[in-house]
């Protein structure tokens, strides 16, 4: 059919108005979005609220020092999930469906078994992502190209413990507690595969709830076990510091050992003289760490901004530095002149030669993964966890 002159012109003016100065100009103005699916609610809000202000002074940073992307500001999305996988999907379907895929670069998720869910569609979308989960079935490159793990998986965590109970004690009797949750179950077959390799004996297998208000009945239960070791997981200290305190008031000489979520100086407070010797996996500096230069940098900026500088979690501190590192590979895939999902993958792919600051050991990848950790030991007396090792490579 042959077009008319009114239909040429209009074709015309459609275009004009693509590639005009103003509407690159536009274009280039709009801000670069993460989604964060956060728990702001539920059983782990005080993690997610202190993680929330690590993300937010890691944009600040990235946005008022760093200057953005090439000028663009970067901006967070944040949904409140409750730590519930349907509203964690519920709020990752209307973020998707609304925002532009020019903008909305990475997803921050909240757990495993959010994580899980979400996979399949991240993976259809090419949709860079990670989460607060260290979940080990998604550092693979090969099925998940655009999930990336900011740290060591619970495998690798696992690997670090079973490590120092071997340097401790070669045929160790170990007792397993962990919540019934995907978080939970991730690394246990791991364990249970590996202990017996390193002559190791699984002496008990206790499930959880996420938390517990009492935990005498599990006390007794390790007790009559009699283990040398108490590896716990899949808590954010709901479990830790009761079980701790049962521990003790019943006897038991144990060494208890937990993961990441395990390593926050509330578990101090909480157990009190119970948690004394508590052994963690964890990969980032604590804020009273004088040699992290990553810190010290956050502490002058925060103070600049009149901001107060006491004791910030763990939390705060891990959510800091993913970020940081996400920001930075939009500003790497900015200057590339790849800015787009693509882009910042590529762009976290080649990350080893970030200068993290001491936040984490490498930003080097190795399938997709972090596989860094010290391990920590908790000193009661000074309320600081000191660490026993230096960096231990998992890979």
């Amino acid at each position: 059919m042959k077009a008319t002159r009114r239909q040429v012109l209009k074709a015309g003016l459609a275009a004009s108005t693509v590639f005009s100065p103003l509407a690159i100009s536009l274009a280039q103005s709009r801000p670069l979005k993460m989604a964060v699916l956060y728990p702001l609610t539920g059983p782990f809000a005080f993690a997610g609220q202190a993680g929330l202000e690590g993300l937010r002074d890691a944009t600040d940073y990235f946005n008022e020092v760093r200057g953005g992307v090439g000028g663009r500001k970067v901006e967070l999305i944040v949904e409140d999930t409750g730590y519930d996988v349907s509203r964690g999907t519920a709020a990752f379907n209307r973020i998707i469906s609304r925002e532009r895929e020019d903008e909305l670069l990475f997803v921050y998720g909240d757990s495993t078994g959010l994580s899980k869910a979400l996979a399949p569609e991240i993976a259809r979308l090419q949709l860079p992502y990670t989460a607060t989960s260290f979940s080990t079935e998604l550092a693979d490159p090969k099925t998940y190209p655009t999930i990336f793990v900011f740290g060591p998986t619970y495998n690798d965590m696992m690997a670090a413990l079973l490590q120092q109970i071997r340097r401790t004690k070669g045929k160790a009797k170990v007792a397993l507690v962990y919540s019934n949750s995907e978080f939970g179950k991730d690394p246990i077959p791991y364990v249970k595969e590996q202990a017996p390799k390193l002559g190791m004996e699984i002496v008990a297998e206790e499930v959880t709830p996420l938390a517990v208000p009492d935990a005498t009945a599990l006390a007794l239960k390790l007790r009559q076990a009699n283990p040398d070791f108490v590896i716990c997981h899949g808590y954010v200290l709901t479990v830790e510091p009761v079980l701790l305190r049962a521990a003790r008031e019943q006897g038991m000489k144990s060494i208890f050992m937990g993961t990441y979520y395990s390593a926050e100086l509330a578990l101090m407070q909480r157990a009190g003289a119970a948690a004394d010797g508590f052994i963690v996996a964890y990969h980032n500096p604590y804020w009273y760490d004088n040699l992290a230069a990553g810190i010290d940098q956050l502490k002058k900026f925060r103070a600049s901004k009149g901001k107060d500088n006491s004791y910030k979690t763990t939390y705060y501190v891990g959510a800091y530095t993913s970020c940081s590192a996400i920001w930075e590979a939009y500003r790497r895939a900015g200057a590339a002149g790849k800015l787009n999902r693509a882009g910042v993958v590529e762009s976290l792919n080649n990350m080893g030669d970030w200068d993290t600051g001491g936040l984490i050991r490498s930003m080097r990848f190795v399938n997709h993964r972090l596989p860094y950790t010290k391990l920590y030991r908790a000193n009661v007396k000074s309320g600081r966890f000191d660490a026993i090792t230096d960096w231990v490579t998992l890979a």
